[in-house]
């Protein structure tokens, strides 16, 4: 069962604040998502000043700044190998974003993908990474837990599973397997082209010219051996 650790680095939010959303996220995770995904049950844990946290515990962060061009949230792996979801407050609120929402968005996607290494194959051979909440990003897809805004997420229909019969999202937006809504994207892998971006429900495609260490270029390597971890260090004292 994971274990999430949620840490608060931010001078930008309370510890308060983001307490106030840890139910919300518990319940999107083991309600919504393990209605859909099936994920293991996780608890939450919000972790006090200068406490380290428990070894193989995922985490949840909350930092100030972006550590990457254009990267309000990411989710990634820590050096010890874990899951980690960075949440970079004062980017969001800069760009008028909800980071309860960005939060949600990287949790649920470190939900059903930890290690950054699941796709699904479509009919023509070429496959899908499994960020699942990307296709429907967007406060405009998100929905109310209690008073906390959290993300929309893909079911496993979208990527045209063979038994699927109901939403290809969790509330309801998109209409078919693979759609891609207005102001959302997703990453397919074609042999002849490598990785593309498809953005919007025009489904534009792109060459994806991905940041060196982002987690879309980590995506596009070969070789596993040459994986980037997560520069994040524990070093709270």
């Amino acid at each position: 069962m994971p274990h999430i650790v949620v840490i608060n680095e931010s001078t930008a939010m309370s510890d308060a604040d983001i307490q106030k959303m840890l139910p919300a996220f518990q319940q999107q995770w083991n309600a919504d998502l393990k209605s859909a995904w099936q994920v293991e049950h996780a608890s939450f844990h919000f972790l006090p000043q200068r406490k380290a946290p428990a070894a193989a515990s995922w985490w949840l962060v909350f930092l100030d700044n972006s550590d990457q061009a254009s990267a309000l949230a990411y989710h990634d792996l820590t050096n010890d190998g874990y899951p980690v979801a960075k949440v970079f407050v004062k980017t969001l609120l800069t760009q008028g974003a909800s980071v309860s929402l960005a939060a949600s968005h990287e949790l649920c996607e470190m939900a059903v993908d930890p290690w950054l290494n699941a796709a699904y194959q479509d009919a023509g051979g070429a496959f899908w990474a499994a960020e699942i909440c990307d296709p429907v990003e967007g406060e405009q897809y998100g929905y109310q837990i209690g008073d906390i805004l959290v993300s929309d997420f893909v079911t496993p229909n979208w990527y045209a599973h063979r038994h699927g019969q109901a939403d290809m999202d969790f509330q309801g937006h998109a209409h078919g397997a693979f759609e891609v809504l207005a102001g959302g994207y997703a990453q397919k892998f074609d042999a002849l082209s490598g990785w593309l971006q498809i953005t919007g429900s025009a489904v534009k495609e792109a060459k994806a010219h991905a940041a060196a260490g982002s987690r879309r270029e980590r995506r596009a390597r070969q070789s596993q051996q040459n994986l980037h971890r997560s520069d994040v260090a524990w070093n709270r004292d």
